[in-house]
């Protein structure tokens, strides 16, 4: 219980700073709208994308903004010198490591109610399916990418280069959930019910509690400073 009001406080106090600040959560929104513009400007003037394009389309879009909040996670922490007084609180790394995969995940959630609305405005027409057939696709994919990027960060953000550093630790660790999102996501956006594409559904169930379970167990280590 003690360990629960303790992950509540941190991930509480952090959601009020960015939702304050606005500043991981408006980067987010306008990069990932930017690239659907710029995509469907790309896709010509009688913009006919199939469902397997219009999910690649949108993963890449949710994909690249979202790496513009994690980067934020720890930075303001680094920043500020606050990265050694957390860890000689009483909370335990773990503990801290949850709370903020929950901000990573909440953030992820608050730009994709912007992006998804904006990308079936864009390229919608030619779906069966709506944005409530994605949201068991986008609620697995925000838990094994704030998972997996939440510890990538932690081990980013402690070299001079992170902003480089961490694209290149992420990407290709996300790389198998990303194919199984597209997947899965053309598949909602032909209308297909949601029990036929559990060949993709339960391995992303499975990248998201190993990945939950590996950054908790880890991150002390990740978080550490020399």
């Amino acid at each position: 219980m003690n360990s629960l009001r303790q992950i509540l406080f941190l991930f509480g106090k952090d959601l009020r700073i960015e939702l304050r600040k606005k500043e991981s959560l408006v980067s987010m929104a306008f990069f990932g709208a930017l690239l659907l513009v710029i995509l469907n400007i790309a896709a010509g003037v009688d913009n006919q994308v199939d469902a397997d394009a219009g999910a690649g389309i949108l993963w890449v879009a949710v994909i690249f903004s979202a790496v513009l909040g994690l980067g934020r996670v720890f930075a303001r922490e680094k920043e500020n010198g606050c990265v050694a007084a957390l860890l000689l609180s009483p909370v335990a790394p773990g503990e801290i490591f949850i709370a903020k995969a929950l901000v990573n995940f909440i953030l992820m959630i608050l730009a994709q109610l912007v992006l998804v609305p904006i990308f079936f405005v864009l390229f919608g027409s030619n779906f069966s399916g709506g944005p409530v057939a994605l949201l068991p696709i986008l609620l697995l994919v925000n838990l094994g990418f704030s998972t997996a990027g939440t510890l990538i960060s932690a081990i980013s953000a402690g070299t001079r280069r992170n902003e480089v550093l961490l694209p290149i630790l992420l990407f290709p660790l996300l790389l198998p959930l990303t194919a199984l999102a597209i997947k899965a996501t053309a598949g909602a956006l032909a209308a297909r019910p949601l029990f036929e594409l559990r060949d993709q559904i339960e391995p992303m169930i499975a990248f998201g509690l190993i990945f939950s379970a590996a950054g908790y167990l880890l991150f002390p280590f990740a978080i550490r400073e020399d």
